[in-house]
């Protein structure tokens, strides 16, 4: 199945569905600072848990639709995996998987947000799904810089890169073995975003240098941070 859909950035339809996701993610960080259920260690759960059972109703309506399939569905681009780590992160904070959540997930999250690729397709519980799950990754990142005081170990984003390298390895072992595209390491997004240049294997190459200069604003930027 190739179900990848794009939505062209600054539509109506776009500036919508970008205003309700920005709308959310302001509100789940601004609870916390109004009510005491909030501040609780059960606050962050529930998210986690709203998360997961938001990929667990993906799988199951494209299992339904006969379109399930190894190649398109399990998590493994970056936003999948860091969508994992960021709902294990909810459920109890980690200071590795921190890092992975805030690199991974901030640089995933915007770019996916901005220039939305549906890689199951637009319909249904998709549609939907997709803000939920690439929302999520703003959110917890956020979370974690706003109510458990984190800052990235300096270097962090030099060590987070390094071990990105690893896990392209691995998926792209994957890909090799499956047919996949996880990562888009066989061909490029389809997205209009004007970063995406050349075919395979440079556009790969503007991915690498992008990644390190991704992480190291978001380093310097978090060192901002209040």
């Amino acid at each position: 199945m190739n179900a990848h859909v794009i939505m062209e950035s600054f539509t109506l339809q776009w500036w919508t569905c970008i205003g309700a996701v920005a709308a959310v993610i302001g509100l789940l960080l601004y609870l916390p600072f109004q009510f005491d259920w909030a501040k609780g260690s059960n606050y962050p759960k529930i998210i986690a848990t709203v998360l997961m059972i938001n990929l667990l109703i993906e799988n199951a309506y494209a299992l339904n639709l006969g379109k399930w399939s190894m190649q398109n569905n399990l998590p493994l681009h970056m936003c999948g995996l860091a969508g994992l780590m960021c709902m294990s992160l909810l459920f109890r904070f980690n200071y590795l998987l921190a890092h992975f959540a805030f690199y991974w997930g901030t640089t995933g999250g915007i770019h996916s947000l901005l220039t939305p690729e549906f890689d199951l397709g637009m319909q249904g519980i998709f549609f939907y799904s997709y803000f939920i799950s690439h929302g999520g990754l703003i959110f917890t990142s956020l979370f974690i810089l706003i109510h458990k005081d984190f800052r990235p170990d300096k270097h962090s984003w030099l060590s987070i890169f390094l071990l990105t390298q690893l896990a392209a390895l691995t998926v792209g072992l994957f890909n090799w073995v499956s047919g996949a595209n996880y990562m888009y390491l066989i061909k490029p997004p389809i997205a209009e975003n004007p970063l995406i240049m050349g075919p395979w294997p440079w556009y790969i190459l503007i991915f690498e240098v992008l990644a390190v200069l991704h992480f190291w604003g978001l380093y310097k930027l978090s060192r901002l941070f209040k």
